[in-house]
């Protein structure tokens, strides 16, 4: 199936488009999970609540970040403080 080239046009440029989308969530979630990385690199393991605080992030936002972070091993859990988690940088990432 030949596609003309109106048409051809026309689809790439909604790639583009989407290309552009998916590329500002990514920047937009780098950039928060920047700041939960810079935030215990600073102050050391934290709950979710502290993290939040600091971050502005919403607690569900934060939470689902440091479910992926974790999973990249980026953050670990640490200890229990008043019955919740404190999340710290793993051991290769307090250096990096």
């Amino acid at each position: 199936m030949k596609l003309k080239g109106t048409r051809l046009k026309t689809l790439s440029s909604e790639i583009g488009k989407l290309d552009k989308e998916k590329l500002k969530i990514i920047q937009e979630r780098n950039k928060e999970r920047g700041l939960i990385i810079k935030e215990l690199k600073t102050k050391g393991p934290s709950t979710l609540q502290t993290l939040s605080e600091a971050t502005g992030l919403e607690k569900e936002k934060l939470f689902q970040h440091i479910i992926a972070l974790r999973q990249l091993g980026k953050i670990a859990f640490m200890d229990k403080q008043d019955d919740q988690y404190l999340y710290g940088l793993s051991e290769g990432e307090e250096k990096a």
